[in-house]
């Protein structure tokens, strides 16, 4: 048994546990086994001890319980309030660390009260509830009054306030016992007397050694003397119980909301008791040497948002958890008469952990913004020591056959069930994901279906496609007020990505057929451009290609799921797509999939691009993959190198003339963000062949760029030519030198291998680095 206290920080400051002996004893020890305080309030055996604490009344009318403490004996039932005794075993702490740290004497606590009833006409007491404070209806006050005192009995004016107790054993099988608020006073304990016979004890010892009388006879007399006084109960008849000669009852639960309680049986039956109305209302058989347990969840809030009464407190469901040790298995039945809503195969020598209270020492003021965060339930297995807490969703206790949101949790599984199936092909996949989509009603389920199947790998772009198509259709079909915005854009952003992504796909197998004599003129030169650097590009190709070790799904050839497409992509309200950069293997393979084609002349230029503008993606996001793929990619690059360096060159020039590429206010006195883009990706990377062939390209196609700007503008910018040339001459020449420098590095040893990975270098490594640079490293 245990009662908490709970600090400034609404945690528990510390733990008193009571144990109840079978002398009658009950005795309170702090965590560390210090004794505070020891009474004997009866002389039998102690059965149970039972606490009842605080509870924040739900509703308004309910009666508030208070704390309490309740003490079983065979015969007899004590309870002690909760406030004094949270009080009195405080100061029973306080007392003991102030004599611990003086090393003097613990003085004896102050006395307490306490209310003392002798349970009659019950031949055997094995458990005990102690329900609480109740008030009966005006009908209930005068039915009892005609039953108990006949025809001519009196009804007072207001109905009493009674402390319900109900006990279970033997003759009859439960009792249930009323005791009027009054008509016991509260009981002194024994403190009080003990106090006063310890001062006649000492007076007396004092005497005996002055006179001489014999000491240790005189000790005995007076350890005689000191035995506690023990006050009588307070007769309390039985008001009705419920007969049963062969069942004999060995527990009973009480429920949080204290209207319920579970009762187990040597029959092996647990028996659902109404105490409102004492009688039994439900039996389950089978469960021998049960152990039961009460849990009760509080509605989300996300539940209540789309429900006409979301104004309303929220509602509360309560749940029935019963293990039964011979079989194994722990169930969850819904109250009162629900289904079984769970059941859980465990071990057979678990212990279901179920205390029933909580803190002690809260009242109204003090609960006022208190989160409870301890578990309700917890299932022990002392064979694994594992400890599991037992969760249970509030729609489950919504059984009903015509409730939304149970059939459509049922639906959502159904179809988390299909899209792990492996075995479904993908025409009955799409028939069985439209039919759970179209049949959930509630909005948020409905979203979370979508999301989950727009997430599996195994479903095809046709199927998603299909799917998402036919319910935006039905959200259309729909009354406005009845559809959630959110999952009306959700509908058409994923079918224009759908979309987006099947276009590419199928442009993936066209072959390019443009013509490309338009861009012979801007690529005058060019050849000279790679005749001048071939030897040096055939150097390194040689030298960097060297065998390694590779994994299949590491390979920039693998197909880029529908999957993945979707979740490196999202759509904005104004209808643009943006690109999400998560990692760099997810950035260069989006890269590949939308240009690697065109690169190697496979797929059509301008239609890709044409399709990639009108899906609303930036060109600045376009030219960062076009660059990262081209980059990643050097060693096909270098395999041929002409045809791959055309396809770039009508690539960038394709790019360029989007919308929002290069900007028409162009300053003749600074260079272009579009193409500074292209050289600083050029001078901090460390492919040095791709960069360089990517410079060339750039240059070429900056050049026709700004010769066809002047040409419309019919007016000469040298000044703008000049700045942005020259800044692509230096990059150009630059890239060259680093790429004699890396073929360098490539060139082994002729001592043999060295140990080391080669040394990579950029254009940006080596300005920022190296013995020509002033500061000081650390």
């Amino acid at each position: 048994m245990f009662l908490d206290n709970r600090s400034s920080t609404g945690r528990p400051d510390w733990t008193c546990i009571v144990v109840g002996f079978t002398s009658g004893y009950v005795r309170f020890y702090t965590e560390s086994g210090v004794l505070l305080l020891a009474q004997l309030l009866h002389v039998d055996p102690v059965l149970r001890l039972k606490c009842r604490t605080y509870e924040i009344p739900r509703h308004p009318g309910v009666t508030e319980q208070h704390e309490e403490l309740s003490i079983l004996y065979p015969a007899a039932l004590v309870t002690i309030d909760g406030f004094s005794l949270f009080q009195s075993l405080r100061a029973c702490r306080n007392q003991v660390a102030r004599a611990a740290a003086a090393g003097s004497d613990v003085v004896p606590p102050p006395p307490l009260a306490y209310k003392k009833w002798g349970l009659q006409e019950m031949d055997t007491i094995m458990d005990h509830s102690s329900v609480g404070v109740m008030t009966l209806c005006v009908f209930d006050q005068m039915k009892n009054a005609s039953i108990l005192g006949g025809f001519h009995a009196s009804v007072k004016g207001s109905p009493p306030a009674m402390s319900q107790f109900v006990t279970v054993g033997t003759g009859p099988y439960a009792g249930f016992y009323y005791a009027v608020e009054g008509n016991s006073q509260p009981l002194l304990s024994h403190v009080a007397l003990a106090v006063a016979s310890k001062l006649t004890s000492a007076l007396f010892n004092a005497a005996s050694g002055w006179l001489g009388w014999n000491k240790n006879k005189n000790e005995e007399e007076a350890a005689q003397k000191q035995k506690p006084k023990v006050e009588p109960a307070t007769p309390l008849g039985i008001r009705f119980g419920l007969p049963d000669s062969r069942r004999h009852g060995e527990s009973i639960c009480l429920s949080p909301c204290n209207t319920l309680a579970g009762v187990t049986d040597d029959f092996g039956r647990v028996t659902l008791l109404d105490l409102a109305r004492g009688a039994a209302i439900r039996m389950w058989k089978g469960y021998r040497d049960a152990q039961l347990g009460w849990l009760q969840v509080q509605e989300e809030r996300g539940d209540r948002e789309f429900s006409p009464s979301a104004s309303l407190p929220r509602r509360h469901a309560l749940f029935l958890i019963i293990y039964a040790p011979r079989r194994g298995i722990l169930e969850v039945w819904a109250m009162q008469r629900g289904p079984r809503v769970g059941a859980f195969t465990v071990g057979k020598h678990c212990r279901l952990l179920y205390a029933g209270y909580h803190l002690m020492g809260v009242n109204s003021v003090t609960s006022q913004g208190w989160q409870l965060h301890t578990q309700q339930v917890c299932l022990l297995d002392p064979t694994t020591g594992a400890l599991r807490t037992i969760n249970i969703p509030f729609h489950l206790a919504l059984s009903d056959k015509k409730n939304e949101r149970a059939r459509d949790m049922h639906l959502l599984k159904r179809l988390s069930a299909v899209l792990k199936s492996r075995d479904m092909d993908p025409v009955s996949l799409e028939r069985e994901a439209k039919s759970v989509l179209l049949e959930i009603k509630h909005p948020a389920i409905k979203k979370q279906a979508l999301e989950s199947l727009l997430s599996n790998r195994n479903a095809p772009v046709s199927c998603l496609t299909n799917v998402t198509s036919a319910l935006h259709d039905a959200l259309k079909q729909q009354d406005a007020d009845e559809v959630e915005a959110s999952l009306l854009q959700l509908c058409s952003s994923q079918l224009k990505l759908l979309q987006l992504y099947s276009d590419i796909q199928q442009l993936q197998s066209a072959a390019d057929t443009e013509a490309c004599s338009g861009n012979q003129d801007s690529l005058e030169g060019i050849e000279e451009e790679l005749s001048r650097v071939g030897p040096a590009l055939q150097r390194y190709a040689q030298l960097s290609s060297k065998p390694s070790v590779s994994f299949a799904q590491d390979s920039p050839d693998t197909p880029l799921s529908t999957q993945a497409f979707l979740t490196q992509l999202e759509c904005a309200e104004e209808g643009e797509v943006k690109v999400n950069r998560r990692s760099d293997a997810e950035w260069n393979q989006l890269g590949n999939f939308m240009f690697w084609g065109c690169l190697c002349g496979k797929s059509p230029t301008h239609k890709v691009c044409d399709t990639l503008q009108l899906a609303g993606i930036s060109p600045q996001q376009l030219l960062s993959l076009l660059m990262s793929v081209w980059l990643q990619r050097e060693k096909e690059v270098l395999q041929k190198p002409v045809e791959t360096v055309r396809n770039l060159h009508t690539l960038l020039i394709a790019l360029s003339n989007m919308d929002g590429a290069v900007e028409e206010s162009w300053d003749t006195q600074s260079v272009s963000p579009w193409w500074q883009q292209v050289r600083f990706t050029c001078i901090q990377s460390h492919n040095a062949a791709a960069a360089l062939l990517a410079a060339l390209v750039a240059h070429r196609a900056a050049k026709a760029s700004i010769t066809s700007r002047a040409d419309s503008k019919l007016q000469s910018e040298w000044e703008a030519v000049s700045l942005e040339l020259e800044q692509w001459v230096v990059c150009v020449r630059q890239l060259e030198d680093v790429l004699v420098l890396q073929t360098l590095l490539l060139v082994p040893s002729p001592q043999g291998t060295a140990g080391g990975a080669v040394v990579q270098c950029s254009i940006k490594t080596l300005q920022e680095g190296g013995t020509g640079d002033t500061r000081r490293k650390g």
